[in-house]
């Protein structure tokens, strides 16, 4: 369907170009642009707990941000032709063994300490 690149782009512009689109965004729109807010609005939606019914949370777009994340990541994958499910990670695996228990539990584990750590910094 899709013709493959010769090369790939390297993982740097991909950063910048992530860089410059969130100081684009809080320029041109006065709001931060961030995965724990709009996790936060996703937690408005689905829970009763008041303070996720606060801004930042109450805005409607974060929730788009957050379904757009993975939504992307699939359509590139599939673009790409890459649409075969890949669960294992070599080098993941060498430390922990090829267990989708002890992956979810160090992934999940990870997960925690970056929110815990994106909510102490301000995010």
């Amino acid at each position: 369907m899709f013709s493959h690149p010769a090369a790939t782009w390297a993982f740097w512009v991909g950063g910048i170009a992530i860089g410059l689109f969130v100081v684009l965004f809080a320029w041109t729109t006065g709001k931060a642009l961030g995965v724990s807010t709009g996790y936060g609005s996703l937690c408005g939606r689905l829970s009763a707990i008041p303070e996720f019914r606060k801004k930042p949370y109450a805005d409607p777009w974060r929730l788009w941000f957050i379904l757009g994340i993975p939504l992307g990541g699939l359509v590139s994958a599939l673009l790409a032709g890459n649409s075969g499910w890949k669960p294992s990670i070599a080098g993941f695996e060498s430390l922990y063994g090829p267990g989708l228990l002890s992956k979810a539990a160090v992934l999940g584990a990870g997960g925690l300490l970056v929110g815990y750590g994106a909510r102490w910094a301000g995010g």
